[in-house]
């Protein structure tokens, strides 16, 4: 006969010191007047009572996970969010990007599986369009390290007493790197909370990149369902054409999960340099993609062909 294991009930038993702490750290006053979490980035504005107020998409505090399937630009969104909170002339390209930072603070920037010569392109898509080069913007190309070396890395950054409390914004692409199997339920809590953790203490705002999930919306794994359930803002990226030989089609951003006002879903596409811009009309850009690939440079066609594409280009920018 197997017997039944004695379970001790004293085990793991929270001591008094340590319920007055967590008692006092958690209990809500509800007398008392909080604020609203300082935004670091925010798109788009909501109007509240006759007045009109920033989106307050990215906290400081808060976490938020950008959702997309394979080479559907993740990372030149990712690019365009650190060089919006950046400033420069990044309003160019994303005018409803509008950023919230004070000072000079550290940013970091990960990167998880790209190799250092894909890595160190995306990063100097950032200075591209800032316009230049900020001094206190930190890019790590990662890919070499092991999930658990990944995670002592940035723990080891962030207690660094240089850049300790001084880190405003760090994004994460590839934060299922962090785990060595996404559909692990305990390793996917640990790496949950550890965003958390990292974000609380330093008061920053974490931006992850996650892959989406083959036959749904949803992030890949346990992983990707408990960074959906915990962040403040989740992002989809969807390309507007499922055609793979139709290259850089624009790309539709919608805004899933908010705590608050959600801005509205919007469209991005490459330049000619490769840097992502804010497509107004999905339409015309892919009428003006037609025809530029019908008729080629237009500097070489009839007068009437060049005014034609003009008009399109022209509607674009409405």
């Amino acid at each position: 006969m197997s017997l039944i294991p004695q379970i001790d009930l004293n085990k793991n038993q929270v001591s008094a010191s340590n319920y007055s702490e967590i008692f006092n750290k958690c209990f809500v006053n509800l007398d008392e007047e909080l604020l609203l979490p300082p935004t670091a980035l925010g798109i788009g504005y909501h109007d509240y009572k006759g007045q009109q107020y920033l989106n307050n998409t990215f906290s400081y505090g808060e976490f938020s996970a950008i959702v997309a399937a394979s080479k559907t630009k993740k990372t030149f969104f990712k690019s365009a969010l650190v060089a919006a909170y950046i400033g420069g002339r990044t309003s160019d390209y994303f005018p409803e990007f509008v950023s919230r930072r004070e000072g000079e603070p550290f940013i970091i920037d990960i990167d998880t599986e790209q190799g250092t010569y894909y890595a160190q392109r995306a990063f100097r898509r950032v200075a591209e369009m800032v316009g230049e080069s900020y001094p206190n913007y930190l890019p790590f190309g990662v890919e070499e390290l092991n999930d658990v070396e990944i995670i002592d890395f940035i723990d080891g950054l962030l207690q660094d007493p240089k850049y300790k409390g001084k880190i405003r914004w760090m994004s994460i692409d590839g934060v299922a790197d962090l785990i060595d199997n996404t559909n692990d339920i305990e390793k996917s809590v640990k790496v949950a909370q550890k965003l958390k953790k990292w974000r609380r203490e330093n008061n920053m705002h974490i931006n992850t990149v996650i892959h989406r999930n083959s036959t749904t919306d949803k992030a890949t794994g346990h992983l990707g369902s408990f960074i959906q359930k915990k962040a403040e803002t989740v992002i989809l990226l969807k390309d507007t054409d499922e055609d793979p030989r139709k290259k850089n089609t624009p790309i539709e951003v919608i805004q899933t999960y908010s705590r608050g006002a959600a801005f509205n879903p919007f469209h991005f596409a490459l330049n000619e340099e490769t840097l992502p811009y804010t497509v107004n009309d999905v339409d015309a850009w892919k009428e003006l993609k037609q025809y530029k690939d019908l008729v080629g440079d237009s500097s070489k066609q009839p007068k009437e062909q060049t005014i034609r594409l003009l008009l399109i280009k022209m509607t674009l920018k409405l």
